[in-house]
């Protein structure tokens, strides 16, 4: 069994600053940081289908770029034979999406595929509340149009004038 040894300089930085470079193991977004939550986009298309014509041409014209533009993500592409064309999306949370681009133009599925990098993972749900917290205000949100009584904010001077 072969042994790897590290440099002198890297074994240093380890003793150094070994407890920090333990603690940060799960990245988190931060002021510092962003992680994208998009961590995975897979292709697929069917070599003979018709339906797939269209991501066929995407994927010999526009893939290349996107992916040179987004190296936070992988892309896969992959065949899957007598079915549609599907884009399916992995987020770092843990879901998934699947997207069909059975009879989307070659122009619509750049947009699909932005779509897909854009959303966060999470399952779209209705907010019945305007403010989301852990402590709720037994009074309410603040509003300027709840107060009966009107301020005027007056100038000192045009007041004593009068």
């Amino acid at each position: 069994m072969a042994s790897f040894r590290l440099p002198n300089v890297l074994n240093s930085v380890i003793k150094a600053h070994g407890d920090q470079l333990l603690r940060a193991k799960k990245p988190k977004n931060g002021v510092g940081a962003f992680i994208f939550p998009c961590r995975k986009l897979v292709f697929n298309y069917c070599e003979r289908s018709g339906s797939s014509k269209s991501m066929m041409e995407y994927l010999q014209k526009q893939a290349i770029k996107f992916a040179q533009e987004n190296p936070q993500i992988e892309v896969v592409v992959q065949p899957r034979p007598s079915k549609h064309p599907v884009i399916r999306a992995f987020y770092t949370n843990g879901h998934q999406k699947t997207k069909c681009v059975r009879k989307c133009v070659v122009d619509e599925i750049p947009e699909v595929v932005k779509s897909l990098r854009d959303h966060s993972g999470h399952k779209l749900r209705k907010w019945n509340r305007y403010v989301i917290s852990d402590t709720p205000s037994v009074r309410g949100i603040y509003s300027p149009f709840h107060v009966k009584e009107i301020h005027e904010i007056s100038d000192r001077k045009s007041a004593k004038q009068e």
